[in-house]
């Protein structure tokens, strides 16, 4: 009202704002259904059909689908807890998360954390172990992508890189295992340095709570 008030904006104007903001409330309450029922677990399996016809196949020199009962290993944090999410005024409380590592098949697939996002460094106990799990495995994942502290709403990004020990990671399992396939959780493009190294590259965005069960 101040900036009406000293003639900086058109009472107009405002009454016309104002105007569109009143209208969505009575739509909104006009079509409001008492008592629906919230499902839940349908929203959920409706969320996985989404995150599904979101992802995108970036590269595929034969390597995928996987093979089913073969050897696979999942390497990075991201497949334990995924990126699935941005921050800031989108973060919400989901009704449940599905990881990869939760969703796999125990008996065919092994896990290596690789490298901690809290961190923010390569460590050599976690690198090894993904080299060695990489190097038991017909097929290694690595699940990479960016760290909150990557993107958000409040700043702009100067560069599109992905975390240097994410790189790092990705560029010891091929050379432990030549077919790596890189899973990416990301909201904003990012640079692929090892893009001739890897057999496989699929672009899951921020997929929602569901995205790990249709990896």
């Amino acid at each position: 009202m101040v900036a009406v008030e000293i003639v900086e904006l058109s009472e107009e104007v405002l009454n016309k704002a104002v105007e569109r903001i009143l209208s969505i409330v009575e739509r909104s309450v006009e079509n409001r259904k008492e008592g629906a029922a919230y499902d839940k677990e349908e929203d959920h399996r409706l969320a996985r059909r989404i995150a599904a016809e979101s992802m995108v196949l970036l590269k595929n020199d034969g390597v995928l689908p996987l093979r089913k009962g073969a050897r696979i290993a999942f390497i990075g944090e991201f497949a334990e807890k995924p990126r699935f999410q941005g921050g800031g005024s989108s973060h919400i409380n989901t009704f449940k998360t599905e990881s990869a590592w939760e969703m796999a098949d125990k008996s065919h697939v092994i896990y290596a954390q690789g490298y901690s996002t809290k961190e923010g460094r390569i460590e050599d106990t976690l690198l090894s172990e993904a080299i060695r799990a990489a190097a038991l495995a017909e097929t290694a994942v690595v699940f990479a992508g960016l760290p909150d502290a990557y993107e958000s709403e409040g700043f702009d990004r100067t560069h599109m890189h992905l975390p240097a020990y994410q790189n790092e990671l990705i560029e010891a399992v091929c050379d432990a295992n030549p077919n790596t396939v890189v899973v990416l959780h990301n909201g904003s493009p990012v640079e692929m340095p090892w893009i001739h190294k890897v057999k496989g590259v699929l672009e899951t965005y921020l997929g929602g709570q569901a995205v790990a069960a249709r990896l």
